[in-house]
């Protein structure tokens, strides 16, 4: 049982700092493939378990579900300022004029006013509706520059605390780089012993950009498909 208490609190105690000044929890709980079982995986995993970083994002289709979790976590005495929540904007979405109506939606299935950091999910824009893999015509142009100076607005409204980027190549980073007022503060990819993704990681580390790395293999009693890992840089 001591032992136990003892991993609880260094769930809840290690984290690292993020370029906004920010801190982000080193291990976080993943809710891709979560289904049903969503809200009582991430109640769980706060209560029982310490976790205080929850990861999810509207492609996953179970915010709701993750919003009733939390909210039921807060319910039990967990203070909103110690949770960090993470979402993601959807391929669908990435137009400069749909960036805010999809945070506000995330927003109202979570139950939350602001996130801690919002990211885009995929550097590519998709036709609402695209088949996967995507046929010929369902790729569209994506405004990157008109899509993160809306990230940054919401930044400025004090509806997103970070913004950050998840899936992205080194070119597209850089090219980010070059027109963002407001630094990515996360990047989250993959990376794994059969994947290392050197160069991906030393971009990051030169701009100061955080990184977290998901295990989609590594089993937990949460019942939750993904564990995010922060990387001490």
């Amino acid at each position: 049982m001591a032992q136990a208490a003892a991993g609880h609190h260094e769930m809840e105690d290690k984290c690292f700092r993020l370029v906004s000044g920010h801190t982000i929890p080193a291990v976080g709980l993943g809710t891709w493939r979560a289904g049903y079982q969503a809200a009582d995986a991430v109640l769980s995993a706060i209560l029982e378990a310490g976790y205080r970083h929850v990861d999810t994002a509207a492609e996953y289709e179970v915010q709701e579900s993750v919003g009733q979790g939390l909210q039921a976590a807060m319910q039990a005495g967990i203070d909103r300022k110690d949770l960090f929540i993470t979402s993601k904007l959807w391929c669908f979405d990435l137009s400069p004029e749909r960036v805010r109506p999809a945070l506000m939606k995330t927003l109202g299935e979570l139950q939350l006013d602001y996130l801690d950091l919002y990211l885009i999910h995929w550097p590519f824009r998709l036709r609402e509706g695209a088949s996967r893999p995507p046929k010929p015509g369902d790729v569209l142009e994506f405004d990157m520059e008109g899509v993160w100076k809306e990230m940054e607005k919401l930044v400025k409204d004090k509806l997103v605390r970070d913004i950050g980027v998840s899936n992205y190549t080194v070119k597209k980073l850089n090219t980010l780089l070059g027109f963002a007022e407001i630094m990515p503060s996360v990047c989250q990819m993959e990376m794994h012993p059969g994947w290392s993704n050197d160069k991906m990681l030393q971009c990051c580390k030169s701009n100061r950009i955080h990184v977290t790395v998901s295990d989609r293999h590594g089993g937990f009693p949460v019942r939750s498909d993904c564990l995010l890992f922060c990387l001490s840089l």
